[in-house]
């Protein structure tokens, strides 16, 4: 049931496949449109470039509210 509300989700916000940045810190939990965004400012490590999809599967399931 969890799989089939992760799906839904990425349906409401955009296509699964859209690329996105995540900081991979271990207190990140936002994606975000760009990688100059200030939400990212403080990644206390690197920044990826990602699928919403596999956003969502490292723990980023929340869009930044700087750049959302």
């Amino acid at each position: 049931m969890l799989l089939l509300a992760a799906a839904f989700d990425y349906g409401a916000l955009g296509n699964s496949n859209q690329m996105v940045y995540v900081c991979t810190g271990p207190t990140a939990y936002a994606y975000h449109c760009t990688p100059n965004c200030r939400g990212l400012n403080k990644c206390s490590a690197s920044i990826k470039c990602v699928t919403l999809s596999e956003a969502y599967a490292m723990g980023r399931s929340k869009p930044c509210g700087w750049c959302h």
